[in-house]
């Protein structure tokens, strides 16, 4: 689903490489579905600089366009008497409904930042009644005095609630009202006129890069970095903790260096910069951030040639390591995971059965995925196929008739000669058109079909296949389960496409798995590499079918639950060692999904 985005920056001539750095990053990060439309704020840009901005389309397909100042429309703007270094363009962000017109959100960003991340998030922010939003400066007197005092750095600016509040002419009257006392320009007037009025969002959004041990939020995986010093990354021997991000994405630029340009302005700027911050900060040993700083900026670029750290989705990372790949939460999220409510219904051993439903964003997600089960199970019947609860929400079914209360998804599983059928089934009888049926395929080579919405990717449902083969002692299981699990990982792991992947895949099937006349036991298809040390399961266990209820609604589920669920989870009425979270429950959704979300659950 595209997601068309609307970004501003303003600059004159000087400014046009720093504000191509700013587009490049926007354009190098955004995802597949994004699409960029640049508004350049333009304070005399030469028609060279311009056609250098608009050959950053070539980073990813965007509208580039210029928007000519009129100064005389900042006459009154002229006589603020304030910092030398704070320029005219700065208030051309104040008259955006003016610049603007048939423009309804926008993003704005200074020139001295760099975009690390998809901006969709933040344009999609449910704003209320906010005209503006912003992250929290980190200049501790303002906060102070105004505790949602906001950095003008990056600001989302909701035009049209800015026509309603008639902000442009509140700006201006109070700018007149005090031009000899504004000390912070732009920033000043609107935290004054809008005081308590700004929608606040993650520091994230701004990371303020003061300095070389950043006084700002201390996150590993910044969306946006603001070079708030006075000397930027574009200064040698600055001393900011993110400025090689800076030179990354400036290298995506017309702008770029070359090697020896480079070196000088990356390697030889960073002794430089450390010496500096030595002169500037003689006592810095009693500063622990500085050794934070001091391995990011210098001793990490040298591990990261063994070992890389990567964001693995919004929720975890992913460390290399020789080959190894490890994928741990990341630190906002083991917050999260601490504050878990079920927690305390574990430690003051409360019956499990008596747990209520999750609340909030999982149970809106439980309930939307319940709608894509009730059309499966449509589909299934329309079309004579077989199918049943399966793994976790077959749990939930046994243990709390409807969803785990920390899990957000659906498994279900089929018999092979009923999963092959599935996909074709859902294309001549689905009833929503927009709910399909397809195989997706992981980076380990896990293949299996998933049940989606098309304009919602946090929705789907997991279909499992089992195979049949003869009936064998458990031992021998165990063996040839191990044996899968090595071929899986030789075979299908090395491979990337989804295509290769379900090539292999049926000829692993053919040579595996076959139909006898014998007695003959389930088995989890080789698509999936589960993580049990024994995929078979007996065909009793199984067939014939039952319902259970699960939200209100019967379901099929498997003949002998109570043996399934033993084997498969041990003691499956106790709490477990750990709570697992679901997949979509501590996710930024936009505004778009989450109603689209809304309406299929029928909250």
């Amino acid at each position: 689903m595209c997601c068309a985005i609307n970004v501003c920056v303003a600059c004159d001539d000087n400014y046009s490489m720093y504000a191509g750095v700013v587009i490049a990053s926007v354009l190098a990060n955004a995802s597949e579905e994004d699409f960029l439309n640049f508004y350049v704020l333009d304070g005399g840009i030469t028609e060279e600089h311009k056609q250098q901005i608009t050959s950053l389309k070539s980073i990813k397909d965007c509208e580039i366009n210029f928007v000519r100042i009129d100064e005389s429309m900042f006459e009154d703007y002229k006589q603020v008497k304030t910092h030398d270094y704070i320029t005219l363009a700065t208030y051309y962000r104040l008259k955006l409904p003016t610049l603007l017109k048939d423009i309804k959100r926008v993003i704005y960003f200074d020139c001295d930042f760099v975009i690390n991340s998809s901006l969709k998030c933040l344009f999609n922010t449910d704003m209320g009644d906010y005209a503006i939003a912003g992250v929290r400066d980190i200049n501790k007197k303002m906060l102070k005095n105004n505790p949602d005092y906001v950095n003008a750095g990056m600001l989302v600016f909701d035009i049209s609630k800015m026509r309603e509040q008639n902000l442009e002419s509140k700006f201006l009257e109070w700018t007149c009202k005090h031009k000899d006392t504004i000390k912070l320009g732009d920033q000043e007037i609107i935290n004054e006129v809008l005081k308590g009025r700004i929608k606040i969002v993650s520091d994230e959004w701004n990371v303020q890069s003061s300095n070389f041990t950043n006084r700002s939020s201390y996150t590993n995986n910044p969306k946006t970095i603001h070079f708030v010093a006075k000397k930027k990354p574009w200064h040698f021997g600055s001393f900011s903790f993110h400025r090689p991000l800076y030179f990354k994405y400036l290298q995506m630029t017309p702008w770029k260096l070359d090697e020896k340009e480079y070196k000088h302005w990356t390697f030889d700027n960073q002794i430089v910069s450390l010496i500096k911050y030595l002169e500037y900060r003689p006592l810095f040993m009693f500063r622990p951030r500085f050794y934070k700083a001091l391995f990011c900026t210098y001793l990490l670029p040298i591990l990261n040639l063994f070992i890389s750290v990567e964001d693995y989705k919004e929720t975890h990372n992913l460390l290399r390591f020789l080959g190894l790949k490890i994928k741990y939460p990341k630190r906002e999220y083991i917050e999260k995971q601490k504050n878990n409510p079920f927690e305390h219904y574990k430690k003051d051993n409360i019956d499990i059965t008596t747990i209520p439903p999750a609340e909030g964003q999982i149970r809106k997600i439980q309930l939307a995925n319940l709608a894509l089960l009730k059309e499966l199970d449509y589909v299934c019947k329309q079309n004579g196929l077989k199918y049943w609860l399966d793994f976790g929400t077959l749990l939930g079914a046994i243990r709390h008739r409807g969803f785990i209360p920390w899990d957000d998804d659906i498994d279900t599983g089929m018999l092979r000669e009923d999963y092959n059928k599935i996909i074709e089934a859902f294309k001549t009888t689905s009833r929503n058109p927009d709910i399909y049926a397809e195989v997706s395929c992981c980076g380990k080579g896990d293949c299996l079909i998933k049940v989606r919405h098309k304009k919602c990717e946090y929705l789907f449902l997991d279909i499992f296949p089992y195979d049949l083969y003869p009936s064998l002692q458990e031992k021998e299981q165990k063996i040839l389960t191990k044996s899968w699990k090595k071929l899986i990982k030789k075979e299908i792991r090395p491979l990337s496409s989804k295509e290769e992947i379900n090539s292999k895949l049926q000829e692993l099937r053919d040579k595996i798995f076959f139909k006898t006349s014998e007695n003959l036991d389930l088995v989890y298809g080789i698509d999936y590499n589960h993580p049990y040390d024994n995929w078979f399961c007996k065909y009793e266990f199984v067939f014939p079918l039952k319902e259970a209820e699960f939200e209100g609604y019967n379901f099929p589920v498997m003949n002998n639950t109570d043996a399934y669920l033993r084997k498969t989870f041990g003691d499956y009425m106790s709490y477990p060692k750990k709570f697992g979270m679901g997949h979509s429950m501590y996710l930024n959704i936009s505004d778009v999904d989450n109603k689209i979300i809304m309406e299929l659950g029928v909250l």
